[in-house]
């Protein structure tokens, strides 16, 4: 690697983490306030009949505040990306949970899902609940690309070279523009329409691989789909 890229990868790393103290400080700076919204608003609720003309402002600022929680939840789950108790577990197992649970989700109903998941995957030593995190958090996005028709593919394998179990999720969806490809993974940068993401899922997923030891890339290219890769360190020593 030459010193160059060295040097802005230290760099990207340095401005990744100044920027999780950073949410970590403003999510908890937000989260009393927010409380003291929701509280009461709920109990204007509660003192509201149900025919007063205020009612309806009322669970407007209820479910926003809701939202607001849900925002300061994902700056606290990116500046908090950590393993605490790693321990040997099972991918393809996880993704069969995975997909398990959301296969009846209104955004896979019309989506063909199809497991090619190596039967000899070796173990990886990770946090079971965060793994699933990541794959939740990418079969969503696969979906949200196909909007609701298309073929999604989880593939399983272990690369003998560096000793790592890859994970793959691509989909036939609407693909990233070359323009954006290189920003993904930063938190706070979306492609989706207004309101309808925060532009954290990824910069946590990519994260919680992270602290995993692996790594996680993306390869798409505007309306020809993407492909998720992750490599985790796999227990069997070559």
């Amino acid at each position: 690697m030459k010193l160059s890229e060295m040097n802005q990868k230290l760099l990207s790393a340095e401005r990744l983490k100044a920027t999780g103290r950073l949410a970590s400080e403003i999510a908890h700076e937000l989260n009393t306030p927010l409380g003291g919204i929701l509280m009461y608003s709920h109990l204007l609720m509660e003192d509201l009949p149900d025919n007063d003309p205020h009612m309806e402002n009322v669970i407007k600022i209820t479910k926003l505040a809701h939202r607001c929680k849900m925002i300061v939840q994902g700056l606290l789950d990116f500046a908090h990306q950590e393993c605490p108790h790693p321990k040997m577990v099972q991918v393809n197992r996880i993704l069969r949970n995975v997909i398990g649970f959301l296969e009846d989700h209104v955004l896979l109903r019309g989506i063909s899902i199809e497991m090619r998941l190596d039967p000899t995957l070796p173990k990886v030593a990770g946090d079971e609940n965060k793994l699933e995190q990541v794959f939740v958090n990418l079969v969503i996005n696969a979906a949200q690309s196909m909007n609701g028709t298309g073929v999604l593919t989880l593939r399983t394998g272990f690369a003998f070279d560096s000793n790592q179990v890859r994970i793959e999720c691509s989909d036939t969806g609407s693909g990233i523009d070359d323009k954006h490809i290189d920003r993904v993974f930063e938190p706070f940068f979306t492609t989706k329409e207004k309101g309808k993401g925060t532009g954290l899922g990824l910069s946590i997923c990519h994260g919680i691989v992270e602290h995993h030891g692996g790594t996680m890339t993306v390869d798409s290219s505007k309306g020809q789909g993407s492909v998720f890769t992750i490599f985790l360190p796999s227990e069997v020593s070559l």
